[in-house]
């Protein structure tokens, strides 16, 4: 089982943080460049597909690693914190989180009630992006602190 656990965490880890690096390096970029009516197509285009995709993989990663960990602190019992492996496990898991919440927390619907008129509906679509494009780099940062931390934890 520990196998099959370790390998269900590093397919679908791949699958998380590949694809999240592939959205905010490449794909956003050239999102960007279209117009507002371009990019609220294609977003939502691609959402529909990317979004169950990135959730069970993240959702897979998680419920794996800590699995993993459990299966860890059986094999050496005591408290996390004491260990350098330990202290990296509960930081890259802490960060795996953080990067969830903030894909929560942004794939939420766009509140209509603003867009009153078509000038404040551009506007608001504009901020829109541009805080999904923010939130997007902050997940990426985390995915690869919570990638770092599970390194430091596999070598030391």
């Amino acid at each position: 089982m520990t196998i099959a656990v370790a390998l269900v965490h590093i397919v679908f880890a791949t699958i998380w943080l590949g694809s999240a690096f592939f959205y905010s390096v490449v794909l956003q970029p050239k999102l960007s460049a279209l117009d507002t009516a371009q990019q609220r197509d294609f977003a939502r285009s691609l959402r529909a597909t990317m979004t169950p995709l990135l959730a069970i993989s993240a959702v897979a990663t998680i419920v794996s690693g800590l699995a993993m960990m459990v299966q860890l602190h059986h094999l050496h019992p005591g408290p996390f914190s004491h260990d350098r492996w330990g202290i990296a496990l509960i930081i890259g898991a802490l960060a795996s989180l953080g990067a969830l919440a903030i894909a929560f927390v942004e794939a939420r619907p766009a509140r209509r009630d603003d867009w009153a008129n078509e000038g404040t509906r551009a506007r608001s679509l504009a901020r829109l992006f541009r805080r999904e494009r923010s939130a997007r780099w902050v997940a990426l940062a985390l995915l690869f602190v919570a990638l770092a931390t599970m390194a430091v934890a596999r070598y030391s």
